[in-house]
C-alpha cells in the first residue's frame, strides 16, 4: 500500500484566511479615511477574487505536511459551528425583556461607526487560523481544548445570566460598505448573550495562540485581535465590560493551555 502523501491543506486555508480577514481590514481603513467604496456586489466580487488568487498561491506554494495533518484545516470550521449552534441556542431559551442591562458611560458616548463592521465580522475566520498554523498535533489539540472551554464557559454564562444591549437607532438610508453589512447584523444577531462576549474572547486567544508559530503572525494577531475588540464596542454590539471579561477569560485559556503544554514538553537529559 502506498503511503499517504502530503498535502497543502492547511497552507490552502490559511492563505484563505488571512486574506479574508486583511480585506476586511483593508475596507474599514478605506471608509475611515473617506474613500469612496463601489457598491456591496462589487465589494465581494473583488474580494472573491482575491481570496481566489490567495487560495491558488497557497495551492503552488505552500508548505507540504503529512497527511495526517489535513483535518485540522478544517477543525475551526468546526468549531465555528459549535459557537454558533451555542450561541443561537442560547438566545433561545433566553427571554430579552427579562435580561439585564448595564450603565456603560464609555459605550453611551463612543459614536456608532459602521465602517467597523468588516473588522467585527472578521473574527469568525480569524478564529480559524490557528487550526491552520500551528505547527503541531500536541499544540492543536491543547488549542482546541482552551478554545471549546471560553465557548461552552460562553454559553452558560449566557443562559444563567442574561444580558441584553438594546441597539441604538439606524437609519436605512446610511450609505457605505460597513453599513451594509451593520444592517444584517442587526437585523439577525439576537440582542442577549452579551456577558462575556465570545467575540472578543475568542479574537484574543486566537491571537494567543499563534504565538507558537511566528512573530510575524503573532504581532499580526495581537493587533487584529485588538482591532476586533474596539470594533465591537464600535458597532454597539457589547458593553465595554462584556469585552473586558471576554479578554480576560481568553488569556486565562491561554495561560492555562501554555502552561499545560510547559508542563507536557518533552524534559532535556541531563
Amino acid at each position: 500500500m502506498a503511503a499517504p502523501q502530503p498535502t497543502r491543506a492547511r497552507a490552502i486555508a490559511l492563505n484563505v484566511l488571512v486574506a479574508l480577514v486583511a480585506c476586511g481590514q483593508v475596507l474599514c481603513v478605506l471608509e475611515l479615511a473617506g474613500a469612496p467604496l463601489p457598491k456591496p456586489g462589487v465589494v465581494l466580487g473583488t474580494e472573491s477574487v482575491i481570496v481566489v488568487t490567495c487560495a491558488i498561491v497557497g495551492a503552488l506554494r505552500g508548505k507540504r505536511e503529512p497527511a495526517a495533518m489535513r483535518p485540522w484545516a478544517f477543525a475551526g470550521l468546526a468549531m465555528w459551528i459549535v459557537w454558533g449552534s451555542l450561541y443561537f441556542g442560547a438566545a433561545k431559551i433566553t427571554d430579552p425583556p427579562n435580561a439585564r442591562t448595564f450603565s456603560d458611560s464609555i459605550l453611551a458616548r463612543t459614536p456608532l461607526v459602521p465602517a467597523f463592521t468588516p473588522l467585527y465580522l472578521g473574527v469568525h475566520v480569524f478564529s480559524m487560523i490557528p487550526y491552520c498554523l500551528l505547527p503541531e498535533q500536541r499544540l492543536l489539540r491543547r488549542y482546541l481544548l482552551g478554545n471549546m472551554l471560553l465557548v461552552f464557559l460562553s454559553a452558560i454564562l449566557w443562559v444563567v445570566l442574561p444580558v441584553r444591549l438594546d441597539r441604538p437607532p439606524f437609519s436605512a438610508e446610511i450609505p457605505g460598505f460597513g453599513a451594509w453589512l451593520l444592517r444584517g447584523v442587526y437585523s439577525g444577531d439576537p440582542t442577549t448573550n452579551c456577558f462575556p462576549s465570545a467575540h472578543c474572547a475568542v479574537a484574543v486567544y486566537s491571537a494567543s495562540g499563534m504565538r507558537f508559530a511566528s512573530r510575524r503572525m503573532f504581532a499580526w494577531g495581537i493587533v487584529s485581535a485588538t482591532l476586533i475588540c474596539i470594533s465591537t464596542v464600535m458597532t454597539k454590539q457589547h458593553y465595554v465590560a462584556d469585552v473586558f471579561a471576554g479578554a480576560v477569560f481568553a488569556a486565562l485559556a491561554a495561560y492555562a493551555v501554555g502552561r499545560s503544554q510547559r508542563r507536557s514538553a518533552p524534559q532535556p537529559s541531563r
